[in-house]
């Protein structure tokens, strides 16, 4: 009964998009490669205004209309300095779902850096990932502020889940740290509570940004902001606007502001 099941649902996987090899292996169509490396070259003239606009977005899986309206709503949104997305881009990490979520961020205007979420390091997902984004663990530096990438599919991909390399990571910045990651540091069902506790109170670490729960959230842990970007469909997305330690965060497509203090 399970295999009379797969076979429609393989037939209208394969006929929706194409794919090459097969959906389960790490070949795709696009070109593209090192995407997030990419990005960092392309920044230009950060903070040179006094702040930081991020645009944030997450957990689109197959929701491909919503995501290209999104991306058409951040692209009409001025001043934002780069674009991040916060993984699960696909459900079940087929190459063809790689494929098709690079083809959506050629339509990004601004600098944007991903990070890989659990659906997205199913199978052949991880050596998807290296081949298209670069590694999954990354960071890049403004004048004031260390922004790291961190890979959180810890069940997934344990090879690429490597919490000393985030640790290090902030230690060895004297700069104000922003960590970006799939799933949240504090969530009880993936990591230990001391496992990342350091870093929280750490007074570098003002934000830890992330998705993988669909609905937004602002927390606190410690002083550092937690705020957990809701999934795009209905259109949802972010804008956090730094200007030294005051935070603004804007949802949209409602336009409500919440204001916060980064910790001193």
């Amino acid at each position: 009964m399970k295999s009379f099941l797969l076979v429609p649902f393989f037939l209208i996987v394969t006929t929706c998009a194409p794919f090459k090899d097969s959906p389960f292996s790490d070949k795709v169509f696009t070109d593209a490669r090192d995407l997030n490396g990419v990005a960092k070259t392309e920044l230009q003239n950060v903070e040179s205004d006094g702040e930081i606009k991020i645009a944030l977005f997450a957990d689109s899986h197959s929701n491909h209309r919503d995501l290209d309206e999104v991306i058409d709503q951040i692209n009409q949104t001025p001043a934002i300095d780069f674009v991040v997305n916060l993984g699960d881009f696909t459900d079940s990490a087929y190459n063809l779902e790689y494929d098709r979520f690079v083809d959506a961020l050629e339509g990004v205007l601004k600098p944007n850096f991903t990070v890989i979420g659990n659906h997205d390091a199913i199978g052949a997902g991880p050596a998807l990932f290296r081949k298209i984004f670069g590694p999954s663990n990354y960071w890049f530096e403004t004048a004031t502020a260390r922004f790291i990438f961190f890979h959180t599919a810890n069940l997934e991909d344990p090879e690429g889940f490597k919490p000393q390399w985030l640790l290090d990571a902030v230690s060895e910045s004297a700069k104000n740290v922003f960590i970006f990651s799939h799933i949240s540091l504090v969530d009880s069902e993936r990591f230990a509570p001391a496992m990342f506790a350091p870093l929280f109170q750490n007074p570098f670490v003002k934000m830890s940004v992330y998705g993988h729960k669909h609905v937004y959230e602002l927390q606190n842990s410690s002083g550092t902001v937690l705020l957990q970007v809701p999934r795009v469909q209905r259109l949802q997305w972010l804008v956090v606007q730094i200007t030294g330690g005051n935070l603004e965060i804007t949802r949209m497509p409602s336009g409500e502001i919440i204001l916060t203090v980064l910790k001193p």
